[in-house]
């Protein structure tokens, strides 16, 4: 049986190229600032990461992860997480919260569901699954396997 073809060069091209079009779209749609999305997104991934292995709920677009389901990041481990100084994420934590979007609470931040009932949220997350079809659709036409034989060279 032959080997896939090697494309991790090529796959590493299109990923970068197509997640920075996403990042920048999503952050025109939620005010025009990529670390304001990043912020966010880092908070709200954080309260939920323990339900990535999750396959039988909060799945569906309308199925949002109550409160009750979010664990609070501290600001110290949120910008240890992106990268970011804190006197850089500082102000936009402030804004965000400020804005509703994020709740300071007794363990640390949190993106309250309600934010995620909100149509352009809604809207956003149709919006991000429609590009990750296309992106998958893309790797597949540039010939790159999505995990339906072994990768190559380990």
């Amino acid at each position: 049986m032959p080997s896939p073809p090697d494309n991790r060069r090529l796959t590493g091209r299109l990923l970068a190229f197509e997640l920075v079009d996403l990042l920048s779209d999503m952050a025109h749609r939620y005010g025009g600032d990529l670390i304001s999305l990043l912020v966010f997104t880092g908070v709200w991934t954080a309260n939920t990461a323990h339900l990535r292995a999750t396959t039988d709920r909060y799945a569906a677009l309308h199925d949002i992860p109550p409160d009750s389901q979010r664990r609070p990041i501290s600001e110290a481990e949120l910008a240890a997480r992106l990268c970011l100084p804190r006197h850089v994420q500082d102000p936009y934590v402030a804004a965000l919260i400020e804005v509703g979007m994020i709740e300071r609470r007794d363990l640390g931040l949190v993106v309250p569901s309600a934010v995620f009932t909100r149509a352009e949220m809604l809207s956003g997350a149709n919006d991000t699954y429609g590009r990750l079809i296309e992106i998958l659709a893309r790797l597949r036409q540039a010939g790159v396997s999505l995990g339906e034989s072994e990768t190559p060279g380990g």
